[in-house]
């Protein structure tokens, strides 16, 4: 099969890195490529040429060829971390005076887990499109993330993209996933009888308010899986529901029980994913 590749940009290779209470890597840079490193929970700091900086939970480090960079681990701390090359002179140049830290959350945060399990999908189907579009959504991200696109800084989850996230409804539904909600309840704070409030939400979402917040909540649910460490008890508690309910959810949507699925995410952490034939990650961490 012919390999499909996008031509502004190479990713070489992606992981997700849990890195224990006080570990560290030291200084290194990279020659011919670039690396973007995500936090996802965690703390400690970066240094990245003079710059030093915290790392906290939502941050973002661009790391640019031949910039010497290196982390401290203050508290146990998890990352999605790629490497890639930028091929294309117009994106570098737009790219080239951007801060190399900031905040990743919202939809940019949805999506960067989106592109890493895409690229976990890419062991399993290696003769695929799915490079392609791996590195065509990643550049989308990476340029939307660092050029500073406040608009998709707002939404919290990706399930129903095309909904605005003005929608008020839907926008009360996110805030409160972890509330009981009921139609009378919505009825009565939108003030619209519950078979028209059930009309207006489905003409613009397609679900009615409460199919939504089951699908908002299970999408949330299977993210507190995938990428935290907290109880299962506990998700199912921030996701407002039972954990009999919540564990027969999760073994619909995915086919397996919580404590499953998590375990076989876990599997994969420290995995090297490599997308470029001929690239060597090399690891670096220190204890």
């Amino acid at each position: 099969m012919i390999s499909l590749r996008d031509s502004q940009l190479q990713l070489l290779w992606t992981a997700r890195i849990d890195y224990a209470e006080g570990s560290r890597v030291d200084a290194h840079q990279h020659a011919d490529y670039e690396q973007l490193f995500i936090v996802l929970s965690g703390a400690g700091v970066v240094q990245s040429g003079a710059e030093s900086s915290v790392i906290k939970e939502g941050s973002a480090f661009l790391f640019r060829r031949g910039v010497s960079h290196s982390f401290q681990f203050t508290d146990e701390t998890v990352t999605l971390d790629f490497k890639f090359r930028l091929l294309d002179q117009a994106i570098l140049d737009a790219l080239m005076n951007v801060q190399a830290c900031c905040l990743c959350q919202g939809t940019h945060l949805s999506e960067i887990k989106q592109w890493y399990k895409m690229s976990l999908q890419r062991l399993k189907y290696p003769d695929s499109v799915l490079p392609l579009r791996i590195e065509a959504g990643f550049k989308s991200t990476l340029v939307s993330l660092l050029l500073g696109n406040a608009t998709a800084q707002s939404l919290d989850s990706t399930v129903l993209a095309n909904i605005d996230d003005d929608e008020p409804i839907a926008a009360y539904l996110r805030l409160n996933l972890a509330e009981k909600i009921t139609l009378d309840q919505l009825s009565r704070r939108f003030g619209y009888n519950p078979n028209y409030l059930i009309r207006i939400f489905s003409v613009k979402t397609g679900l009615t308010p409460i199919q939504y917040l089951q699908e908002i909540r299970l999408e949330k649910a299977t993210e507190y899986l995938e990428f935290t460490a907290l109880p299962i008890t506990e998700i199912a508690e921030r996701v407002g529901w039972s954990l009999p309910y919540f564990s027969k959810m999760i073994k619909q949507r995915v086919g397996l029980s919580p404590s499953q699925y998590r375990r076989s995410l876990l599997n994969e952490v420290g995995k090297d994913i490599v997308l470029e034939q001929n690239f060597e990650n090399i690891w670096r961490v220190e204890h």
